[in-house]
């Protein structure tokens, strides 16, 4: 077979920047690394022995146990002879970590990371990583090999297309984040696109097949079940192929001797895991196992929810980067969307054309180009279905997990692009699409994934203006079990860019620290938002630096600034004032640095929290809850935020129908203490005192509705939520609060938070 020159620039071009990729991400930091290498560590260590699933003693590899183990397996034989005894050491967790959400103090990186044992030259746990990722690299070469030669079976005459595929999934972002780390997802990706490359070869042969070909076909279908479950989903593929294949040559063997074969090896090779399974799990999937480790969704995703991920399935196509932390700029992913949007719309519009006039498209096609070309279709297909399937059990929608059919969707998008276009302009726009995926491969690891990760600078000196400061001390109580010394953190200065801050907005303080005594145990800062009630509405916890630095790694007299960002919840209770509380607390034991005897927070700022602005409903305290797109909580009051245990407040609710209801809702109230269950008082009703059945409501009418909440005399002094949703009276079920975005959340919401004091005379509070 002819290969196109310009291929192999491709694919180094593809090495360099996977190689990039897998060097600037820290360790640790790809996606699910942290518990995919632990797995491979296990079997190196273990003379590849698997470990039993324990959901309640998952182990560091946590849900990667219960995954096909040929990827973990060729990668423990790979840095077998390697000491990894200092894995612990260098996957030091930052426990405050925002996996999966975006905020705009950073606090992305996963591990806490020590820029010497990381260093070049590479020992230990490092170097073992880095082997592992470029054995990734190289699989990830395979696929777009794999690529290129799919193209060339579909499209032999369209080098353009050829090698426009094979450098979009070389250059695709998020495919080289994946390509360049310990991750089995890049074995199965491989195996999956290369099956299906088999299949395609299979379905297009004109002469008998040669039994090599039936060999092949067992051990890529075995080896890609022993890496990864999905590729299960074309079993049926094969078996349907060699049926085609025997049918059309009208010879039994393929489908016989050829199905006997392939079918041998494929269980001889991945045949006992499934057994093992289903000894040690009753499941020879071991799925159930799995998402007992990883976790189920608590209300399986409908059609609403996981269409309200959609943004977060692209992002994770084109490139996602760290735990769905580190994103691009949203005009990329514009870019990025408008040329996937029109490259899939118009290779479906081709595929309708060649449907309707089948003898003006592609003339010189037989019988068993079509059936080859239908399988590189209908494999994207069963990879989304069953990745919705997958999805709506746990959440996971991210779409590199249909790279297992990338070469596919690739080659289509690129079809898409040139088709029904003249041929002198063709060159242009591939080109162009390739150049637009090169520079953002080549700008992304620069620009954004390693900045994502720096460690906020030291500075030289404390500012002159400075004359006064707090310090935080451990208490005698933690100093007396501590043979080191304790430590001492010195607050030099803390300011706010702004004095006011509204429901659904970020309050921002920026704090400046100076060590003034060695740690030798690692603190967590954590900044308070605090009503004049003395209840905390809204706290952010994390590492000092944005979560990159741990205190014991940290000198005396080392100074830095910190600037957190503390988000004040949708139903914050507003107007009032907040005072802004700085601390450290050891999340291991609970305890506080403390200031002075008395003192372990500091004030250091006051902050005022405002309505929204947007108040069409003109009510009190306006928010937006949707309960099940049928009724809209617009606003509430509360006439006392600080209670006595056995006085009586009123909660006044503002309604508001989103559309015409035959259902009469209650509504139910409470105050409640969520580790416990506690109520301390509660009310449940109808609206208005059951004088509003909401069947009888106008759409956009505004129902003013109070209830009293009467606090048990026997509560105890303490702060706690307000608890409100609506059920039906029939059977209890509740309405589910919809996200802006369509999605569905929890079918309750908590309002403001309350205090309940002791009533006068009985003591203070």
């Amino acid at each position: 077979m002819k290969i196109n020159p310009c291929f192999y620039i491709i694919a180094i071009a593809y090495i360099l920047l996977a190689s990039v990729y897998s060097i600037t991400t820290p360790i640790f930091e790809a996606s699910d690394e942290l518990w995919h290498y632990p797995m491979v560590k296990y079997l190196a260590d273990n003379g590849l022995q698997l470990p039993p699933q324990d959901p309640l003693n998952p182990g560091p590899w946590r849900q990667e146990g219960s995954q096909p183990p040929l990827y973990y397996m060729i990668a423990a034989v790979l840095t077998s002879g390697i000491d990894t005894s200092d894995m612990d050491t260098i996957r030091r967790s930052n426990p405050h970590a925002d996996i999966g959400i975006i905020r705009p103090d950073g606090n992305v990186n996963m591990m806490v990371h020590n820029a010497e044992l990381e260093a070049f030259p590479w020992q230990g746990t490092v170097l073992a990583i880095h082997i592992v990722r470029f054995f990734s690299v190289m699989l990830g070469l395979g696929t777009v090999w794999v690529t290129y030669l799919l193209a060339k079976e579909i499209l032999p005459d369209v080098e353009l297309a050829q090698l426009g595929a094979a450098a979009l999934v070389g250059f695709l972002p998020m495919f080289l984040f994946i390509s360049g780390s310990v991750n089995n997802d890049n074995l199965s990706n491989f195996l999956g696109n290369l099956l299906i490359l088999l299949i395609v070869r299979l379905l297009k042969v004109t002469e008998r097949p040669h039994w090599r070909s039936y060999i092949l076909l067992g051990i890529v279908t075995g080896a890609g079940l022993l890496a990864k479950f999905n590729i299960g989903f074309l079993i049926p593929i094969v078996a349907l192929a060699l049926l085609i294949t025997s049918l059309r040559l009208r010879d039994w063997r393929p489908i016989i001797i050829g199905g006997a074969l392939s079918a041998a090896l494929t269980i001889a090779i991945a045949g006992w895991w499934y057994w093992r399974n289903f000894q040690l799990y009753g499941d020879p999937t071991g799925l159930n196992m799995f998402l007992d480790v990883v976790g189920r969704r608590a209300v399986p995703a409908n059609a609403a929810q996981i269409w309200s991920e959609r943004s977060s399935f692209t992002q994770a196509f084109w490139g996602f980067f760290g735990g769905m932390n580190v994103a691009l700029p949203d005009t990329i992913y514009l870019i990025f969307n408008l040329i996937g949007g029109l490259g899939l719309l118009s290779a479906l519009a081709y595929v309708i054309v060649v449907l309707v006039r089948p003898q003006r498209m592609n003339k010189s096609w037989r019988i068993e180009h079509w059936l080859a070309a239908s399988v590189t279709v209908f494999w994207p297909v069963v990879s989304f279905i069953s990745y919705l399937r997958w999805t709506a059990e746990t959440p996971a929608s991210q779409g590199r997990l249909m790279f297992g059919a990338l070469s596919c969707i690739i080659l289509w998008l690129t079809v898409g692009l040139i088709w029904w276009l003249p041929q002198r302009i063709r060159p242009l726009l591939i080109g162009g699409t390739t150049a637009y995926f090169l520079i953002i491969a080549i700008i992304t690891p620069f620009v954004f994934i390693a900045p994502a990760y720096a460690k906020p600078e030291a500075l030289a000196d404390i500012p002159a203006d400075i004359d006064n400061s707090s310090v935080f001390t451990p208490p005698i109580t933690f100093q007396s079990r501590e043979e080191n010394q304790a430590g001492r953190v010195n607050l030099l200065y803390a300011y706010t860019t702004t004095e006011q801050v509204y429901p659904e907005d970020y309050a921002e303080i920026t704090l400046g620290w100076q060590v003034k005594e060695a740690f030798a145990q690692n603190w967590s800062v954590f900044v308070h938002l605090v009503t004049p009630d003395g209840v905390i509405i809204s706290q952010r916890d994390i590492y000092p630096g944005g979560g990159t630095l741990a205190t014991t790694d940290l000198p005396a007299d080392y100074i830095w600034q910190d600037t957190i960002a503390v988000w004040v919840p949708a139903t914050a209770y507003a107007p009032q004032q907040l005072d802004i509380q700085v601390g450290w607390y050891n999340l291991q034991t609970g305890e506080r640095l403390m200031i002075d005897a008395d003192n372990e927070t500091q004030s250091v700022a006051n902050i005022e929290l405002l309505p929204r602005e947007d108040n069409p409903s003109n009510v009190p305290n306006p928010i937006r809850v949707n309960f099940g797109n049928q009724i809209e909580l617009v606003g509430y009051e509360l006439t006392d935020l600080s209670p006595e245990a056995g006085d009586s407040i009123e909660l006044t609710l503002y309604w508001r129908a989103l559309q015409k209801m035959n259902i009469d809702y209650k509504v139910f109230t409470s105050i409640i203490d969520p580790p416990t269950l506690t109520k301390y008082a509660a009310a449940d009703g109808m609206p208005v005192n059951w004088q509003a059945p909401t069947s009888s409501w106008e759409v956009g009418t505004i129902i003013e509705d109070t209830h009293t909440l009467t606090i048990d005399p026997n509560a105890l002094p303490g702060i706690y939520e307000v608890e409100l949703g609506l059920y039906k009276e029939t059977d209890g079920q509740r309405l589910r609060v919809f996200t802006p975005d369509g999605g569905q959340a929890d079918n309750f919401i908590y309002l403001n938070r309350v205090r309940i004091t002791l009533p006068q005379g009985n003591g203070s509070n």
